[in-house]
Order: C-alpha cells, then structure tokens, then sequence
C-alpha cells in the first residue's frame, strides 16, 4: 500500500498515512486539513500531500477543501 504525506505550505508535516490509491489519500487529507483549519484559523493557507516518490497528488491554498 503506497505512503503519503501531508505538509503545510512551510513543509511542516501534519499526517503520514498509508492507503490504497491516491483517491483514498486525498479524502483523508480532505478531514485532516479541515480540522487544522478548525484548530488553527490563522494557521497554514496553504497544504501539500504527496506520494512516496515525492509526486504531488493534492494541493490546497486558503479557501479549499
């Protein structure tokens, strides 16, 4: 099962996970972002998830997801 990541814009990781595709990663990343986002309003605009060669799958700036 391939290994992503979630950065904030700084490269600051937020969450390492394992999951069956790339599809799967995103939706994760969708709840993860969010609830930064509901922790730390003032905090990163800005969000980055990756796959494990590096290869971006998601990327979100201020108002998405």
């Amino acid at each position: 099962m391939p290994r992503y990541r979630l950065t904030t814009g700084d490269g600051s990781v937020l969450q390492e996970w394992d999951a069956a595709d790339a599809s799967a990663a995103e939706a994760e990343a969708v709840d993860v972002v969010s609830r930064h986002r509901a922790d730390d309003p003032q905090g990163s605009a800005e969000y980055l998830l990756v796959d494990e060669a590096g290869t971006d799958v998601a990327h979100w700036g201020s108002t998405a997801p």
